[in-house]
């Protein structure tokens, strides 16, 4: 038997601005033919993901000034390992992005968006799993790294992803997010259940 249940996640995320948005998507289009459609509309950097709710945290969608200089990111493909080529996962197929460096002249005010939700975290959230801190999630992928999905799954863009990222950080500039939000969503689940 199937039983419908409520469930509450709570997003942190810095919105990057709409003008490096469109230059983005310009860039793939133009220099490697992505469609439009296979590129992400609401480019963003997750600061912070919890799949409980968290007594505390509110709704926010406020102005904010992160840069971070496109030459600190590096290409990845959004798949576990997928920060170094391999051969069993192939981008063309797979959700694209970038990272950030942890070195990143960017990465202290990421962290300070990030401790504004970690303050809320108590053991009633993470449970018996390790909390979060400025390196690892309880919730999610494990190791906490900051990163920007680009291009949706079947973007057919080419394997070596090096080269791309030689040219978006010769093209590309800085990075600007302007935006900080939280969201707490709820959703309803589908578990299966025993008799009922």
């Amino acid at each position: 038997m199937h039983q419908e249940r409520l469930y509450t996640e709570v997003w942190a995320q810095l919105i990057l601005a709409g003008a490096d948005r469109e230059r983005i998507s310009e860039f793939f289009v133009r220099e490697f033919g992505i469609p439009a459609r296979k590129i992400v509309r609401r480019m963003h950097l997750t600061i912070y993901h919890a799949r409980r709710p968290m007594r505390g945290v509110e709704p926010t969608d406020e102005e904010a000034i992160v840069v971070c200089p496109a030459n600190e990111t590096r290409f990845m493909v959004m798949a576990p390992g997928g920060e170094n080529p391999r051969p069993n996962i192939d981008p063309a197929r797979r959700k694209v992005g970038i990272r950030i460096h942890r070195q990143s002249c960017a990465m202290a005010e990421v962290l300070a968006y990030r401790e504004r939700l970690l303050k809320y975290e108590t053991k009633w959230v993470h449970g018996f799993r390790p909390p979060s801190d400025h390196r690892k999630n309880a919730f999610g992928a494990r190791h906490f790294q900051p990163h920007v999905a680009l291009l949706r799954a079947g973007s057919g863009i080419q394997s070596d992803l090096t080269v791309i990222g030689e040219r978006f950080r010769a093209e590309i500039g800085n990075l600007r997010f302007d935006r900080f939000q939280i969201e707490i969503v709820t959703k309803e689940r589908k578990d299966v259940g025993g008799k009922g």
